[in-house]
């Protein structure tokens, strides 16, 4: 089944609230604000935190053999650069899971 974007934007946006992030910082990050870097609005809890949720409901749905984690390229941090690499990787790598709850 393949999530369409507005469904995978949906999912992040409430993986980011249920870790705690706040309104101003959701609605900042749904306008394209960065969420990992220089300028992102995430300190390293709240990443790990956005990066152990997706990973859980992945992994709980997807049934690969192989986890969330060892899909994801070398890279881990610089696919959670923004909110559009996230969608990017989801619909692209995990196009088979629905992000619906």
């Amino acid at each position: 089944m393949s999530a369409s974007p507005k469904t995978t934007r949906a999912f992040i946006l409430s993986a980011l609230q249920n870790i705690g992030v706040i309104p101003d910082k959701l609605q900042a990050i749904d306008d394209g604000a960065q969420i990992y870097g220089p300028e992102g609005l995430l300190d390293s809890i709240h990443i790990v935190g956005l990066i152990s949720e997706i990973g859980e409901w992945v992994d709980s749905r997807a049934g690969n053999t192989k986890s969330f984690f060892d899909i994801l390229d070398e890279d881990l941090f610089e696919n959670f650069k923004d909110i559009n690499w996230i969608e990017s990787l989801l619909n692209g790598k995990f196009s088979h899971v629905s992000f619906s709850s």
